[in-house]
């Protein structure tokens, strides 16, 4: 299918730790590429990123990898020019990273909050 034939997609947390495991980053990737989309795939972790691009790949779709915290301003302006600058534009835009914190609620410190609050929103 080509619904999403000469669109552009930047999906974050879109790497995974295992060809075994599929998140919802790496699912939504591969589910855009696999409609036709350009997929830029943004994570923290290199290898993680490599297998979603090789996924993609394999099934014939096109992706690329951007590696950055996206919890930092300065990384998300450079994410979207970096996505223009290979694809000519920018359609859509999944923010799919998410982390979790060691333990309960009330177990959670007060700077691993803040830190889930800067990557999740």
């Amino acid at each position: 299918m080509d619904r999403l034939a000469h669109k552009v997609a930047i999906v974050t947390g879109s790497g995974t730790r295992s060809t075994n495991v599929t998140g919802v980053g790496m699912a939504t990737a591969k589910l855009f590429a696999s409609h036709g989309a350009s997929v830029l795939i943004v994570d923290m972790n290199e290898s993680a990123a490599k297998i979603t691009e090789k996924a993609i790949h394999d099934a014939g779709g096109q992706a690329s990898i951007f590696i950055g915290d996206v919890a930092k301003e300065s990384v998300c302006k450079e994410l979207v020019k970096t996505a223009v600058a290979r694809y000519g534009k920018l359609d859509i835009l999944m923010n799919s990273v998410a982390i979790g914190g060691p333990g309960t609620v009330t177990e959670i410190s007060e700077d691993f909050w803040d830190r889930v609050l800067d990557v999740d929103l």
